[in-house]
């Protein structure tokens, strides 16, 4: 939180010190009676990644493999925190919360390289007692006394290195983390029909679009809206682009009134308000502190426009900033949603075009209430439309690490309350090292474990944030074999059945770990045969063909064969490796979706589950078809006995 660190003092360069006293250094603090000196075991809930940079987890994820640090016994780590090569992404900091404050004799560090200068602090997040320190020894433990009473702890690492595991000693054992006080989750997951989404444009064609989707998430410029040099806003029709064709009123107006929710993730820097920017830059005035909510008062004032607009509270006309041939009209009651970025934790921009998790949550704070208040009472969504919910800008990649760095920030600024109402990801299963490295091809959702890697986020909302939700806006597969991205052909599945197949089962298993809604990537296609990734990743065929492949037929299915149904769990059947989910509606009426989750053109020949019916149709998956093709199925004492394959079956039971 550098916006408010305060170090007590001038840094001291430590190093010849530490030669001097052999052991290390004391870092001021409390003297007097000697205390207990014991090692304190440190937990991974324990750790909070503040840059989101690497996994902080691996600091302490060897506690106990070391040995004891403090007895000359330590013993070599395996598994360094490394936040990567880049320059510009450091300085990286981790923050240690202790839960209490608590009394620290030493410190242990473990070097695995040459001499590291890192920072050490103690204190508060609102005033750190920093000093700096080198670490040298190459793979040795290194001693460095604290003598101090503190919650927090902070580690700086200072240029590309890492630093595999951390020793604390202190005056006994720190006590068990606070656990969060238990606070049901009262709202109910989205019914299928409304958990089903995509990613669209405004020139796409509405009709095609709400057909296989309750949710849109619409990519939309910030500048789409801006027009002249007193940027002046329009909505209907919008600025100079699209040559003033789009009416934005009209197109949310019919999405909603064909039962399609609409989130409008108004991306990228409107340049004309920071000349010299990159698009893709921070929206900030140069100089200005990317880790104040102030610092974003323009971007928030546009998105208190937008909210006033299409929200479902009476803005007074006075408040509203329109250009003149623009109706002046609020609360259309149009939007319920509204995100502010698109992958603002991206690397691939370099520092201007990449927020730390501190940076964006002091943006969504801005964005969301005014900064709770504080700012002109005409910034944020909320200060139009007390109701309206603020979208995190979709993050690029499941980093819990980044979202609890988040999470502290608001404790420290905004009293615990979290500055977004939903948190936004993006996920793509490849064989590939990261989301910014797809290797050769697609895999499979089970093959991924997407299932599991999202309820690992999900648990965390249920135990820290109920009452927000969990959106996964991006995921997918190419049709086109030259991706890296591409969902190849499996036995007699060609590759545009097993992108349809994929698809299905990454609904499945996102509805399974408990997300609120989920859009696949994206409508259409960019270039139907380009062989680059996300060109060729549509349900349908890239713009002005609009050809439906097999997955928009597959979508469409899903949906209505699942309308008014949200996931129960799973259902045991006689062959543990197969997946058979059940969904229920408020009639008491089930569906059950069963395949093999493999990618080898599988077969099971005789698999039996029980339904809760007496009665039972099977729905095949169908190109051509936006309701599958539908066949009775006979049962044996309420129980189901068929061939199960990679493709799901749909089940109703009544």
């Amino acid at each position: 939180m550098r916006r408010i660190e305060r170090c007590s003092g001038r840094p001291t360069k430590w190093s010849h010190l530490t030669q001097m006293i052999g052991v290390g250094v004391v870092l001021a603090g409390v003297t007097g009676t000697a205390r207990a000196d014991v090692r304190i075991t440190l937990r991974p809930d324990m750790v909070v990644n503040e840059s989101g940079l690497g996994d902080a987890k691996l600091l302490v994820d060897e506690q106990d493999a070391v040995g004891e640090p403090g007895s000359g016994k330590g013993l070599r780590p395996e598994r360094p925190f490394f936040p990567g090569w880049t320059a510009w992404q450091y300085p990286v900091n981790v923050v240690i919360d202790l839960g209490i404050s608590r009394h620290l004799t030493r410190l242990f560090l473990y070097n695995e390289s040459g001499e590291n200068p890192l920072t050490i602090a103690t204190g508060t997040p609102l005033a750190w007692k920093s000093h700096e320190i080198v670490l040298n020894g190459y793979r040795n433990w290194r001693e460095f006394p604290l003598n101090t009473e503190t919650r927090y702890l902070r580690l700086t690492l200072a240029h590309p290195s890492s630093l595999p595991e951390i020793a604390l000693y202190g005056d006994g054992q720190a006590p068990a983390m606070g656990k969060p006080p238990h606070i049901a989750r009262t709202a109910p997951l989205p019914t299928m029909d409304q958990f089903i989404g995509t990613n669209i444009f405004i020139d796409d064609p509405i009709d095609l679009v709400a057909r296989p989707i309750g949710f849109a998430r619409e990519y939309h410029n910030w500048s789409w809206d801006l027009e002249g040099a007193d940027h002046k806003v329009r909505f209907q029709p919008s600025g100079a682009a699209g040559g003033h064709s789009w009416f934005f009123d009209d197109f949310y107006a019919r999405l909603k009134a064909m039962g399609v929710t609409v989130s409008p993730a108004v991306q990228n820097n409107a340049t004309a308000y920071f000349p010299g920017s990159e698009g893709e830059a921070k929206p900030i005035t140069a100089g200005a502190d990317p880790e104040l909510p102030a610092s974003y008062a323009i971007h928030a004032e546009h998105l208190f426009q937008y909210a006033a607009r299409y929200g479902s509270a009476v803005v007074p006309a006075a408040k509203l900033r329109l250009a003149e041939d623009q109706s002046r009209v609020a609360g259309l009651g149009s939007l319920k949603y509204i995100e502010n970025w698109n992958e603002p934790d991206k690397t691939w921009r370099g520092r201007a075009g990449r927020f730390t998790p501190y940076e964006l949550a002091a943006m969504c704070s801005a964005d969301r209430d005014g900064d709770q208040g504080r700012m002109s009472k005409s910034v944020g969504v909320r200060s139009a439309d007390p109701k309206m919910r603020l979208v995190i800008g979709g993050l690029a990649g499941l980093s819990l690490d980044y979202l609890r760095a988040m999470k502290f920030w608001a404790d420290v600024h905004r009293g615990g309350d979290f500055p977004a109402d939903v948190i936004n990801l993006h996920y793509y299963s490849s064989d590939g090292d990261s989301q910014q490295a797809f290797k050769t091809t697609g895999i499979s959702p089970e093959a991924d474990h997407v299932r599991e890697k999202l309820s690992e986020i999900v648990a965390w909302r249920n135990a820290y944030l109920p009452d927000r939700e969990v959106w996964v806006t991006e995921f997918g597969y190419d049709t086109n074999q030259k991706s890296p991205l591409h969902a190849p052909p499996i036995g007699v599945y060609s590759a545009e059945e097993v992108q349809a197949i994929w698809l299905i089962r990454s609904y499945l298993a996102l509805a399974a770990a408990g997300v609120d809604k989920a859009a696949m990537f994206m409508f259409r296609d960019v270039k139907s045969d380009g062989g680059g990734v996300f060109e060729t990743c549509g349900m349908v065929t890239e713009k002005g063909q609009w050809k439906p492949k097999p997955s928009y037929f597959y979508i469409a299915t899903l949906k209505k064969r699942l309308a008014g149904m949200r996931f129960a769990g799973e259902v045991a059947s006689s062959d543990k490796s197969v997946l058979v989910y059940h969904f229920v509606n408020s009639s008491g009426n089930s569906a059950y979706l069963v395949w093999s989750p493999t990618a080898i053109d599988r077969k099971v020949p005789r698999v039996s589950f029980p339904v809760n019916g007496k009665s039972a149709e099977v729905v095949e998956f169908t190109a051509g078809s936006m309701e599958g093709k539908e066949a009775p199925l006979k049962l044996q004492q309420r129980t189901i006995t068929l061939e199960v394959r990679e493709k799901p079956v749909l089940i109703l039971a009544h």
